[in-house]
């Protein structure tokens, strides 16, 4: 009997310390945090917000409209001026020095799914080609994406280099 009530004192002990980790690494309800129980509504924003990043921070400096277009239908909420802010400088560069910038996705993670929000943690790559001697840059980024998902598209709503 004395077992019994040990193992029964250990099981509850566990199931209390399971409960305070799991709500410590979500807030509320982690049930509630899609990118947990959802597969494939984390997929679709994971894809839908590495494309948006891709395509803002891809340029061709004989065709910077493009990216500029691309980021006018891509960017909402405070991105927008965060994107406006960042873009003017690498525009003027990329006309100066002929630049290409080839953006690739290397991961992107769901932190948090909740309904019409995202936040994602993206790791990319970027290639810089230009004329002459220095030729070819990579660097790599990370940044902390924030995302909400409007008329059925998911959009970026702020961006934070990490």
């Amino acid at each position: 009997m004395a077992a019994l009530a040990a193992v029964v004192v250990l099981a509850a002990g566990f199931a209390v310390w399971f409960g305070l980790e799991a709500a410590r690494l979500s807030e509320g309800d982690p049930s509630a945090n899609l990118a947990l129980v959802d597969a494939t509504a984390t997929a679709e924003v994971s894809d839908q917000v590495g494309g948006a990043v891709k395509a803002i921070f891809s340029y061709d400096y004989a065709n910077l409209a493009r990216t500029e277009r691309a980021a006018g239908g891509l960017l909402v909420d405070k991105a927008v001026t965060q994107y406006q802010d960042s873009f003017a400088a690498a525009k003027r560069q990329a006309e100066e020095q002929k630049l290409v910038r080839t953006t690739t996705i290397r991961w992107t993670g769901v932190r948090e799914l909740r309904g019409d929000t995202a936040r994602l943690l993206v790791f990319l790559d970027q290639q810089t080609l230009r004329p002459g001697d220095n030729g070819q840059t990579s660097s790599a980024a990370h940044l902390d994406v924030q995302a909400r998902k409007i008329d059925g598209a998911w959009k970026i709503a702020e961006l934070t280099a990490l």
